[in-house]
């Protein structure tokens, strides 16, 4: 099976390494991320548990954010990190150089600002401890 012609979007950091349907697999995964976030926070609050146990918000925040960002940016991390394109039927094949080249700097971009959103709900959490 060979690689679609993706077309760059205007603004765009790099060809997509993913498909529509790698899309809203994404926003799935990120969906059920965001309901796990809400029941740990739920259940943290509910026991009044102390600042430090709220800092568990970070996982699933951080899971959601990826999920978002990946759909979003239209890069898969671990396609960008493997050098491959994947399909609709979430088959893969390797990507041109210059393309993963380009999606490991956007994969890195996807890494560092999850990490900074979960960092950010994790925080927030633990401030919540203090209401």
């Amino acid at each position: 099976m060979s690689q679609p012609a993706a077309i760059v979007e205007e603004g765009a950091a790099c060809r997509p390494n993913i498909s529509p349907a790698g899309e809203r697999r994404r926003r799935r995964f990120a969906w059920s991320s965001v309901a796990l976030a809400v029941v740990v926070f739920v259940g943290l609050a509910a026991i009044h548990a102390r600042w430090y146990a709220r800092l568990f918000i970070f996982l699933p925040a951080a899971m959601a954010a990826i999920g978002f960002l990946q759909a979003r940016r239209k890069t898969c991390v671990a396609r960008a990190s493997e050098g491959t394109f994947e399909h609709d039927d979430f088959s893969k094949t390797k990507a041109p150089d210059e393309d993963v080249r380009r999606s490991r700097v956007v994969a890195a971009t996807v890494n560092r600002d999850s990490i900074l959103i979960g960092l950010a709900a994790a925080v927030l959490a633990a401030l919540s401890a203090a209401l």
